[in-house]
């Protein structure tokens, strides 16, 4: 993720946490409450709890992905806070206030509940990896039992990511209940009650697998094709560029006009990480065929390590088609060499009959 949409994501998890603190009361420096319930006072506040809500993440299912693979991820969210305990701030005076501190405690052990969860995945600079969902509302998970929740994200990983791990950055930001007060006559059913909410942020790191898998490029491309031509060979170099190799290779062609093929595959066998092969394939060209270059789709089909089938991401070799040559200009890088064929013979045959002449006139002279 690039620094621009990394500041974007900070910005939408800010102005999450700005609306929930403008609502709800907020702890200052000193550990006290800068705005509270109307009636709110110390001196009725009969209990505090020890423990927050604890908020961990796990994706769920396999974390192991192929390059190029566009997903949905799971996350699973569950909610490990607990009350760790709890202690009296004063005794209750009278049995009016015994039912208060009972009710309020009943309260207090609610602060282990996360409430409104905002979730945003993001990835560090550099990691091969797109999160394209935004920042997800999970709702509530009560504490003290295990609740989970599930958030889902749409990730996009880049086609050429190295294989290997990489982590996923998770932030949470939820309210959670700080304090209870209760007041008012229990018995006359008139109570009020008071409640102060903070704000805990939790980031956590999550961990995706791209496999090793092969992968290939095209390092030359070489042909004879000629418009108007059968039968003309395109040769093709591949090289695996993975990191594991391909069992039972087999490259294939797809052409369209002005070409046609009645040899579109060539088997490659087994190609290692780093090996080239060059693959031939057997082309007709049509008459009218414009003289220009052409790109012809290409891939590879295979095994991986495990022996299952994959296909390469599509290849496109360039090629370019010379002119159709006429009849008579086919013949004339000939002729030269064949009138001077010719004239060599007549040489040699005028010499043959001139030492014959020569020789017998010489012999009848004796």
């Amino acid at each position: 993720m690039n620094t621009t949409k990394t500041a974007f994501v900070a910005l939408l998890l800010i102005a999450a946490l700005t609306t929930l603190a403008t609502s709800i009361p907020v702890a200052s420096a000193a550990g006290l409450p800068d705005d509270l319930s109307p009636g709110f006072t110390f001196s009725k506040n009969f209990y505090d709890i020890h423990g927050k809500p604890n908020i961990t993440a796990s994706i769920i299912g396999d974390n192991e992905f192929d390059r190029g693979d566009e997903i949905t991820l799971t996350i699973d969210l569950i909610n490990r806070g607990v009350v760790l305990g709890f202690e009296s701030d004063r005794m209750p005076d009278d049995d009016n206030e015994i039912d208060l501190a009972e009710m309020e405690l009943g309260y207090e052990l609610q602060q282990v509940n996360a409430i409104g969860i905002t979730a945003v995945l993001a990835t560090p600079d550099g990691v091969p990896i797109d999160v394209k969902s935004g920042p997800q509302q999970v709702g509530s998970i009560r504490g003290s039992k295990g609740a989970r929740e599930t958030v889902k994200f749409n990730i996009d990983i880049d086609e050429n990511a190295p294989a290997g791990t990489y982590p996923l950055v998770l932030a949470t930001s939820y309210i959670y209940q700080k304090n209870v007060q209760m007041d008012g006559n229990v018995s006359e059913n008139r109570m009020d009650g008071n409640f102060w909410y903070d704000t805990l942020n939790q980031t956590q790191i999550l961990y995706l697998s791209v496999r090793k898998l092969a992968d290939f490029n095209i390092t030359d491309v070489s042909s004879d094709l000629q418009a108007g031509e059968d039968d003309r060979v395109l040769s093709i170099t591949y090289r695996n560029i993975g990191e594991e190799a391909a069992v039972d290779a087999v490259a294939r062609i797809s052409v369209t006009d002005p070409f046609s093929s009645t040899d579109d595959q060539a088997y490659l066998g087994v190609l290692e990480p780093g090996e080239s092969v060059i693959a031939v394939f057997v082309l007709d060209t049509d008459s009218s065929a414009a003289i220009k270059p052409y790109g012809i789709n290409t891939e590879i089909r295979f095994k991986d390590s495990g022996g299952e089938l994959k296909i390469s991401e599509s290849m496109t070799a360039r090629v370019t088609i010379a002119p159709l040559i006429p009849g008579s200009e086919k013949i004339k890088p000939y002729i030269f060499p064949i009138v001077l064929i010719l004239l060599l013979a007549l040489l040699a045959v005028g010499v043959r009959y001139y030492i014959r002449n020569f020789m017998s006139g010489g012999s009848g002279a004796k």
